[in-house]
């Protein structure tokens, strides 16, 4: 990974790097198809090209090729300079190793770097200084795939308005586990919210990011419904149980746990051991949305498909309102 290893003059380095970023900024632009959106190919050829300028300068093919392709280029290497820069997220499976794109804008940003060091005399800088800038430059091309890749893949799963509603959730949460991370936590998270809004559109109904504690919020759970506290977990502990559940009987207020399906034994385990089994709601989180909707639904197959419809839509506001994290969106399908 590219990591300094020196104390570098940190202004001589900070301006060097702005200088090739001016340079890179507009022929990364000028990759923009005409849906505004960057080939992944791009994004990858600049993380490996910025971890070859911490090795050698000028950029030459020699330092950088590996004949149709770059050198070293894979899905787990692209993985591994994403994770240096704290960023963990699936990016592409393949890092652009089986497309030979990858090698071409190699070859051009490999020019552009060489042009624009030259003039900003990476030269005169030490081995360390060098890596230092290639960090500096590295983490703008995270920043882009962030944005541009990250910021634009919204979580795609099977939607088929003939399933039963407890399905698609199920989809869903699935879609969430395989990209992996808090993901499907955010999903299940703000599915229950939109599900709240429809089910009771005369109440408040809370939207505040997935990380927001209960506590910051002063609610008795997740999400509060009369004297109901409702805690969504993808994985019950039984701190959950001895501690936020039993705080919830203690002041009056009737827990609910829900839980995916696969956990709900799990929990009701968690719930015997705390004893409060009897005085606690156990549910999947499946069945707690599916069957809501359905019955606002009137159960009929016209109305079911206008209500799943609305649940996505308010899932995605409570997600563009509330994250910073717009992949969480859900991609609707046309025939919705």
């Amino acid at each position: 990974m590219v990591r300094p290893n020196g104390h570098e003059d940190s202004t001589q380095v900070s301006k060097i790097a702005e200088t090739i970023i001016d340079a890179i900024t507009p022929w990364y632009e000028g990759n923009r198809n005409s849906k505004a959106s960057v080939d992944s190919n791009v994004m990858c050829a600049g993380l490996y090209i910025t971890e070859f300028l911490a090795e050698a300068y000028p950029l030459t093919s020699q330092v950088y090729a590996a004949d149709t392709q770059v050198k070293g280029a894979s899905g787990a290497k692209a993985k591994a300079i994403l994770a240096d820069h704290d960023e963990k997220r699936k990016f592409t499976r393949e890092g652009g190793r089986t497309s030979r794109k990858t090698i071409r804008h190699a070859e051009k940003l490999a020019d552009v770097v060489n042009s624009a060091g030259a003039r900003a005399r990476i030269n005169d800088l030490a081995s360390f200084e060098r890596h230092a800038v290639a960090r500096l430059l590295q983490a703008w091309f995270v920043v882009r795939v962030r944005d541009d890749y990250f910021g634009r893949q919204k979580i795609n799963a099977e939607i088929d308005p003939s399933w039963s509603i407890r399905a698609v959730v199920a989809s869903l949460i699935a879609a969430g586990r395989e990209r992996g991370g808090n993901t499907a936590g955010a999903i299940v998270q703000h599915l229950v919210g939109a599900k709240l809004q429809i089910r009771f559109p005369d109440e408040e109904i809370n939207i505040e990011s997935y990380t927001t504690a209960d506590k910051q919020t002063g609610r008795a759970g997740d999400y509060q419904i009369g004297h109901t506290a409702i805690h969504v977990t993808m994985a019950p502990s039984i701190a959950v149980f001895q501690g936020r559940c039993a705080d919830n009987i203690r002041q009056g207020f009737r827990p609910r746990v829900l839980v995916p399906k696969d956990q709900l034994g799990r929990a009701e385990v968690h719930a015997e051991d705390a004893g409060i089994a009897n005085k606690v709601a156990i549910q999947s989180i499946e069945d707690f949305i599916g069957t809501n909707i359905e019955e606002v639904a009137s159960f009929r197959q016209d109305h079911v498909r206008t209500e799943l419809r609305r649940l996505l839509d308010l899932y995605n506001h409570r997600i563009e309102t509330a994250e910073a994290d717009l992949s969480l969106k859900v991609e609707i399908p046309e025939h919705l």
